[in-house]
């Protein structure tokens, strides 16, 4: 049994017999020798190894794991002599240190084998290496690709697919095989000369043209216009896009100045939306008679306005302007005016919101007992006055509402403001019988002027029998202004007695406790009695018989007379 050696040829781990291995061994010593005085004997020698490497492995399997020495005697005749080589070329002469001898020689024809062309490609190779495949020059088939591509449209997807099917040559050996050539000695150390030739050339001539002082100039030439062209370029982007954004200045700036003449001096009314369908509408001079201290006049509002918002927009269409076309004087007296007036429009907006601000420093709070009528059969019936806030602006066309969530802000008269919608609880009653109580808040620079504003709060209502009809509104003082009023009511129900609370109610109805964790959207339209427990619903099911469009039919309950519209 022959000894094995383990040797790593070209990165490949091979198991050999001794004797194989010294012949393999020598022949690539032969082989290195032959080239020494070649500028490219290391690529030549790597290649070669490579291709050696490539046939042992076709050598060996799962039965026969080591390379013998037929084996290494196959590949020796396959790759030829060193010799022959030596005999074509008059650059390499053997190693007369070398006595490696054949005494047999063989002539193969070299197979043929699709592969990519990295040398001879316009994309990716696949042309020139199908025409080494066929022998035929490329540029027939280039065509043919270029026109398929454009009549037919295919050409691309088939030159894709190609191009993923098909390997690149990246070795010497597999560009020999592309072309046909024998993979031998001979023809890798040819080709792998010739490449590295053709790249000293390449070096070399590159190398002239740079020296050349001609060729410095016109690259440095070159290299000055592209840089230019560049400058150039960005400069006309930058000028466009700068226009571009100096005609949005100009709109914008035009728009929201007009929009601010004629809301200041048209009267006009300013629209906006609080919710889809609902659109909030006021007039500017309605809203600043409801907010502005008596000691502020609308006008002062109106500069300030003017001098605050006005100059910015107007600083924007001049700088629009000015960049549009071209303007370069600067201005100093323009500059500085402008930013005067608008310093001067910012003190007044500043002391405009310190005066109302100051009217809201202290909070305070004061309650009114409203006396109702005890219900004969222990159930009180909870009503909303309809259409109310539309019978005050058929009288008054010429007021305007505001409407923020569920408040409304409805200027009344030169005398009254109008403000909707109180808020409605229920709570148990410490007695025996039913209790209104009115919780009037309002805010003041001080605990008594608060106070004030919270008592001028005006609310009524309106009961039939067992029913009340409460007002959807509540008044307070044109001199009061708008300092944050509200209106809480709270009915106080005695113990085992009845409530109901009609569809219309829930308006108003807010948080209101109960043992069935109802919400208040579901709590109207049904009767509720007060318990140890709390508020709980006597009829949460069945309402058919009582509910009809909205409107409450209550028995042994005389019909309510329609109420004068308030003045």
């Amino acid at each position: 049994m022959n000894r094995t050696i383990t040797m790593n040829l070209s990165g490949i781990i091979f198991h050999i017999e001794e004797d194989a291995y010294d012949k393999l061994n020598k022949y690539l010593a032969a082989i290195k020798g032959y080239f020494a005085n070649s500028e490219s004997r290391d690529e030549i020698m790597s290649d070669i190894e490579s291709r050696i490497a490539e046939m042992l492995q076709t050598k060996v399997s799962q039965t026969k794991q080591a390379v013998l020495m037929a084996d290494v005697e196959s590949v020796i005749a396959i790759m030829g002599k060193p010799e022959d080589f030596a005999d074509e070329s008059a650059t390499s002469q053997p190693n007369n240190g070398s006595n490696y001898q054949y005494n047999e020689k063989q002539h193969h024809t070299g197979r043929r084998r699709v592969f990519r062309d990295p040398d001879e490609k316009m994309l990716g190779g696949v042309c020139s290496g199908v025409a080494n495949y066929f022998d035929f020059d490329p540029i027939w088939l280039r065509g043919a690709f270029a026109i398929s591509f454009f009549v037919f449209g295919t050409g691309f997807l088939l030159y894709i697919i190609l191009w993923m099917i098909i390997p690149e040559a990246k070795t010497t050996a597999e560009k020999l095989e592309m072309r046909g050539e024998k993979v031998d000695v001979n023809n890798i150390g040819k080709a792998v000369t010739e490449e590295f030739d053709d790249f000293k050339k390449r070096m070399k001539g590159w190398e002239n043209d740079v020296n050349n002082p001609e060729n410095k100039a016109k690259v440095k030439k070159s290299a000055h216009r592209v840089g230019n062209f560049i400058t150039e370029l960005f400069q006309g982007t930058f000028k466009v896009v700068g226009k571009i954004f100096a005609i949005f200045l100009i709109v914008i700036g035009i728009t929201f100045l007009v929009a601010l003449l004629a809301t200041l001096f048209g009267r006009g009314t300013i629209s906006a939306f609080n919710s889809p369908g609902d659109a909030i509408h006021f007039s500017l001079y309605e809203f600043g008679d409801a907010v502005l201290p008596n000691t502020i006049s609308f006008e002062l509002i109106v500069i300030g306005l003017i001098l605050f918002i006005g100059i910015p927009l107007l600083s924007m269409v001049y700088s629009g302007i000015k960049y549009l076309f071209g303007f370069k004087e600067k201005n100093r007296i323009v500059k500085y005016t402008a930013n005067i007036l608008w310093l001067f429009g910012l003190a007044i907006m500043v002391y405009i919101g310190i005066q109302i601000g100051t009217d809201f420093t202290e909070h305070a709070t004061t309650k009114q007992n409203i006396t109702i009528a005890q219900p004969k059969n222990n159930t009180l019936y909870l009503d909303l006055k309809p259409s109310s806030e539309e019978d005050i602006e058929d009288k008054y066309n010429r007021h305007r509402k505001i409407h923020l969530g569920d408040w409304y802000i409805i200027s009344k008269d030169e005398q009254k403001f109008r403000l909707g919608y109180p808020s409605f609880t229920i709570v148990a009653s410490e007695t025996n019988e039913f209790e209104l109580v009115a919780v009037k808040s309002a805010e003041g620079f001080d605990k008594k002027e608060a106070a004030n504003r919270a008592k001028n709060i005006e609310y009524a209502i309106t009961q039939m029998d067992s029913t009340i009809l409460f007002n959807s509104f509540y008044d307070i003082d044109a001199l009061d202004k708008l300092r944050g009023q509200e209106l809480k009511l709270i009915l106080k129900v005695p113990l085992n007695k009845v409530v109901f609370l009609s569809k219309r109610m829930e308006k108003i109805i807010y948080d209101i406790d109960n043992v069935n964790d109802t919400f208040d959207s579901d709590m109207v339209n049904r009767r509720w009695i007060m318990t140890t427990r709390g508020l709980e619903c006597l009829d949460c099911k069945g309402l058919e018989n009582v509910i009809k469009h909205d409107t409450i039919i209550i028995p042994n309950i005389p019909n309510i007379p329609a109420q004068p519209k308030m003045p």
